[in-house]
């Protein structure tokens, strides 16, 4: 990641050095003033114009901080980074790539959100914080948030709004909106649905006297078909909106059942992107015929012994409580999505080998990622998703 971060920071900084540099009487002999006027005077006015609408803290506020470093994000990868995969057919090594690349990527994002139930960890990153970005430890929600010892930002917690507004400011979109729409950008590049296009850095588009906001993305289908597609629910009315005024129809995605977005109950914590479903869905030459995988017979990377003794961190739990099968006779067997190791930890002995013996196939899995609400562009096979 350092690496990201040194080029873009190396692309401000020559930015800075080209205004600094003309801004500098001593960079323009005797003859040249009027150059070092001319620039200036436009400097200025230029401050002042932007000044006046509240341009400059559209890239650094306290309010919308969350929605500023989600659009560098992705800026990073959706504005300059997408370039990298090239423009020629043969390059599909390089989508899958770069689709790997982003699925690790949203795996960090899940880490980043781990502050929302590890008090110690979110105390340490404030303090970090308060040292590298100076001011920030004066922000009204700042101190209220260190000194709160509960969970903060999810659902259940007993932290007042006030602490949970702030704590949302810090993070790029928090909850899984940022990589929701990541993995949308790869999930319609790898199941060829047809050219995509993101608005995310432009959700408003201006008229002279009017503006439009559109979805997040926008397809075009290989026979010359437009769809707005809306990453999320509840936003029905934005949608609609638009469709009216375009005439382009828009679907809206449904991430709440998408599995990439199964918080463990019993730890809170995001349940990751496993290795061999990123491996997996990073293969465009791979058909995907279903959305579930059962770890004990596909995994690759992790052994048999690991996965049932809880070793993989990316297994996940989930199955319904059977009268005939004695492992599944406890709390967790509630069809809820928890991490494996989680439930391992948290029931007695005697059950926990249990379950260990059982090698319940049905109930230690994890998913690829997936998205209902497409299904009309797929070209051939539905996918299977239960579970």
């Amino acid at each position: 990641m350092n690496e990201l971060f040194k080029n873009l920071n190396t692309s401000i900084q020559h930015i800075k050095a080209l205004n600094d540099f003309f801004s500098d009487e001593n960079n323009y002999i005797p003859s040249e003033e009027i150059d070092f006027r001319i620039y200036n005077e436009n400097s200025a006015d230029l401050i002042t114009s932007f000044s006046d609408i509240g341009l400059f803290e559209q890239l650094y506020n306290q309010n919308d901080r969350q929605m500023i470093l989600a659009d560098i994000i992705e800026y990073i990868f959706l504005g300059r980074g997408f370039y990298a995969i090239g423009t020629r057919r043969q390059n599909i090594a390089k989508k899958e790539k770069f689709a790997k690349g982003l699925l690790h990527f949203v795996n960090l994002l899940m880490c980043y959100e781990s502050i929302t139930v590890n008090v110690n960890r979110r105390n340490r990153f404030l303090d970090f914080l308060s040292i590298q970005l100076q001011n920030i430890s004066a922000e009204q929600g700042f101190t209220e948030l260190r000194n709160y010892s509960d969970a903060v930002g999810i659902p259940g917690s007993t932290a007042n709004d006030k602490i949970n507004r702030y704590f949302d400011k810090l993070l790029p979109k928090t909850a899984g909106g940022l990589w929701h729409e990541l993995l949308v950008y790869i999930f319609v590049i790898r199941n060829d649905l047809g050219y995509i296009l993101p608005l995310l850095l432009h959700q408003k588009i201006y008229s002279k006297d009017d503006h439009l906001v559109p979805p997040d993305f926008l397809i075009i289908t290989k026979d010359k078909r437009i769809y707005g597609i809306e990453v999320g629910i509840k936003k029905e009315i934005q949608s609609g909106s638009f469709s009216l005024k375009t005439a382009v129809p828009t679907a809206t995605i449904d991430t709440i059942n998408s599995r990439n977005s199964d918080r463990c109950p019993i730890c809170k914590k995001w349940i990751n992107i496993c290795p061999y479903a990123i491996n997996k869905f990073s293969d465009f030459s791979q058909n995907i015929s279903k959305v579930e995988i059962k770890c004990l017979r596909e995994c690759n990377i992790y052994s048999r012994d690991q996965i049932l003794t809880g070793q993989c961190p990316y297994c996940k739990y989930s199955r319904g409580m059977a009268r005939t099968l004695p492992h599944t006779n406890h709390q967790f067997s509630d069809n809820k999505h928890y991490h494996y190791g989680c439930v391992l930890s948290s029931v007695a002995v005697e059950i926990r080998e249990g379950i260990i013996a059982a090698e319940d196939n049905t109930a230690i899995k994890t998913h690829i990622p997936y998205y209902s609400g497409l299904e009309e562009l797929f070209k051939n096979d539905t996918i299977e998703t239960a579970g």
